[in-house]
């Protein structure tokens, strides 16, 4: 038995062919198009097609977005995409005829790791990404809770002022910080270049970032107490500077590296998408 599993984020859009033992056997990617919702779906569609779909004939089409999602899985908001009111569901149904489910991209990323990953064996996983943007989600006994669809539009205090957590703190974030204090990047990996070599005022930025995200793992321990926090994301390309930092301070809480990676969100949609269709 197979299924169409895609990963949508605001950086690359992932799909993959997956059996149901969470295996991906076929894998494609793409940048994502972002700020035109026409565009958008018609990439969708297009690297579904990629896929050798009569090999394979799945079952259905399990999505993960970055976003608000409804119940019925129409799209309110794609923030880091730059589009909103997007009925994927209705466009992909109708062209591949097959059902179809979209789900925040965390929430099914936070399956995979809760259902196969590091929260396998454990009653609760609370699962943060940090890359382009911040997401989490809450598992609990493989039930997904969703407290905050977008974790990382939570309002954070800096300098006197409030902005979105994943604004300044994110991998996209984190440049956003130092152009706040007049210092200016092209991209996080230049950021974090500097700070391996020491640089003053790239140190100063970072050890600002370190408190923020200090503070947000914090309040994820303290307010759903899960047995663990499972990370994964583009930020951790630049783990060896703040992993040790990070666990010190926050000493009470269980936290780990995803198991899954950047296949987290394909492992997940493929998983939830077996949860909800295959018995029908």
């Amino acid at each position: 038995m197979y299924i169409i599993a895609l990963d949508i984020g605001g950086t690359n859009i992932r799909a993959a062919i997956a059996d149901d033992s969470g295996k991906l056997l076929e894998v494609v990617k793409e940048k994502t198009l972002r700020h035109d919702k026409e565009i958008f779906i018609t990439q969708v569609k297009g690297i579904i097609t990629q896929l050798d779909l009569s090999k394979y004939d799945p079952i259905a089409i399990s999505i993960g977005v970055p976003g608000r999602v409804r119940q019925n899985g129409y799209i309110d908001e794609l923030p880091n995409i730059g589009i909103n009111n997007i009925d994927l569901v209705g466009a992909l149904t109708k062209t591949f005829k097959l059902p179809v489910s979209v789900r925040n991209d965390a929430e099914m990323a936070a399956f995979a790791e809760a259902a196969l990953g590091v929260g396998k064996n454990l009653n609760s996983t609370y699962f943060v990404t940090i890359s382009t943007g911040i997401g989490g989600c809450l598992i609990v006994d493989r039930v997904i809770k969703n407290p905050s669809p977008e974790i990382g539009h939570t309002l954070v205090p800096y300098r006197g002022k409030f902005y979105e957590l994943e604004k300044i703190a994110s991998g996209d974030g984190v440049i956003n910080l130092a152009a706040l204090n007049k210092i200016y990047y092209s991209n996080a990996q230049a950021f974090f270049k500097d700070v391996t070599y020491n640089v003053p005022y790239a140190l100063k930025i970072f050890n600002e970032w370190l408190d923020l995200i200090t503070d947000f793992f914090t309040f994820v321990h303290e307010a759903f107490t899960p047995d663990v926090i499972a990370v994964t994301g583009g930020v951790l390309k630049s783990k060896k500077l703040f992993w040790d930092k990070l666990l010190e301070r926050v000493p009470n809480a269980k936290i780990e590296i995803a198991h899954f990676s950047e296949d987290a969100g394909l492992v997940g949609a493929a998983s939830y998408g077996f949860k909800l269709f295959a018995a029908k």
